[in-house]
């Protein structure tokens, strides 16, 4: 009878300790779009819920449309997407600004459960790290299958 007690206990350790590993890969995915420095789109994913947020607001900061999907990424994109962010020295995060007004922001919280976006500051030097991880996860998020059914309109040709 102790044998199996010991057991449960050894298997429950190694499963605490499991889950926590998992946890440390993933991340937040963060986008914005301003326009004359107000909002005006923004996109959020979150690896570890696997859910995808669109928003879209009006001129008087009003969300008027919100739509969230699944999507579940896959374990070899989210190693190479860690193993990236492991070479990375600086913060994940892109500004860019015309007129000296704030046009796109957008950044990448690790190993957090909570979106610190607002609290992250504008990195104005372009990381190449960044880009390559930023990429990634477009590519991921755009090829899916339910993505192009539910933002059909970003497929059609103008």
């Amino acid at each position: 009878m102790t044998n199996y007690l010991y057991i449960i206990m050894f298997l429950s350790i190694f499963q605490g300790c499991k889950s926590q590993s998992i946890k440390n890969n993933h991340f937040i995915y963060h986008y914005e779009d301003y326009h004359l420095g107000t909002i005006f789109e923004e996109r959020v994913y979150n690896s570890l819920t696997d859910v995808y947020e669109y928003k879209e607001y009006n001129d008087k900061n009003e969300v008027v449309r919100n739509i969230r999907i699944f999507l579940k990424l896959d374990p070899k994109d989210l190693k190479d997407i860690n193993k990236l962010y492991s070479s990375s020295k600086s913060e994940l995060s892109n500004c860019y600004y015309e007129d000296m007004i704030l046009t796109h922001k957008s950044a990448i919280t690790f190993n957090s459960q909570k979106d610190n976006f607002n609290l992250i500051k504008c990195n104005k030097n372009e990381n190449p790290v960044f880009v390559k991880i930023e990429n990634k996860i477009e590519e991921f998020i755009t090829s899916s299958k339910i993505y192009k059914t539910t933002f059909y309109w970003e497929n059609y040709k103008k």
